[in-house]
């Protein structure tokens, strides 16, 4: 039997898997705990702050275009808002890493609040330009600020941070501006039933240029959090128009394909006559 590394996994394997917590395989057949949200042929991986081991995240996804982060409130309230880049930089791929960031800024707590998962939206050769618009689009709407002195931060983080410590830097870690805190406000709030457990939940910091603003939130101290959710497809056999002659496609799985063929016409992929024509 495969070893499941994915919740694509899941999914492919049974497409009536409830959403839920599960155990999935990392490359050196490492267990650790997801959340997997599904949904019709596609849906989310939501990474457990307790799985303190190697993550291959892309394994994870399949696009790059946007991502899904949850917050919870200290109320309990959770809320989800999608994450992608700004108009203008649409062009761009989100950057997905695991404690690293190759080509982007580096986060202020990357070494004392380790390991990290890494989102970052444009990297430091475009980021670091004064005068520039830049910021992120959250809910189908651009939310912006002015780069005003060059500094190319750029991301969301997320933070293990397994020895729950405390800001490394810019005192106590919170700006409140409208930017910083726009993405919270155009969330969608869950209901009870599609809320996640808190081991998803993690200390979070979010900095953009030197005058879109800093913010830091330690998860323990204020009960806020934020989880990032990694978009899967279902690959579909279909897409390449397998059937041939007017034949349909229909696709079990995202490993195999069916030909409903004319009248006429038989074959895997309809491809030949039939003989009692």
């Amino acid at each position: 039997m495969k070893v499941r590394d994915s919740c694509k996994d899941i999914y492919s394997t049974n497409r009536h898997s409830p959403n839920g917590t599960y155990t999935i395989f990392n490359r050196k057949n490492q267990p650790y705990k997801v959340y997997c949200e599904f949904h019709s042929k596609f849906g989310y991986t939501y990474i457990s702050k307790n799985s303190l081991l190697k993550i291959d995240m892309n394994d994870l996804f399949t696009t790059t275009e946007h991502v899904k982060i949850r917050h919870v409130k200290a109320d309990g309230v959770q809320t989800e808002t999608v994450l992608e880049n700004i108009e203008r930089y649409k062009n761009i791929s989100l950057a997905i890493f695991y404690n690293h960031h190759p080509g982007y800024a580096t986060p202020i707590n990357s070494v004392t609040l380790a390991p990290y998962l890494y989102l970052g939206f444009l990297p430091i050769q475009i980021a670091s330009h004064v005068g520039d618009v830049q910021g992120y689009r959250a809910s189908n709407q651009d939310v912006l600020f002015t780069n005003c002195d060059a500094q190319p931060n750029s991301y969301f983080v997320f933070y293990f941070n397994p020895g729950q410590k405390a800001n490394a830097g810019y005192g106590s870690g919170w700006y409140t501006s409208v930017f910083i805190n726009e993405w919270i406000s155009l969330g969608n709030t869950l209901s009870s039933a599609s809320s996640m457990p808190p081991e998803f939940y993690f200390d979070y910091e979010i900095h953009f240029g030197g005058c879109g603003g800093y913010k830091f939130h330690h998860q323990e101290e204020n009960k806020d959090g934020a989880a990032l959710g990694l978009r899967f497809d279902e690959y579909d056999p279909c897409v390449c128009s397998p059937c041939q002659n007017g034949g349909s496609c229909r696709s079990p799985s995202d490993t195999q394909f069916i030909c409903d063929c004319a009248r006429g016409y038989t074959g895997d992929t309809c491809a030949n006559l039939s003989p009692n024509l």
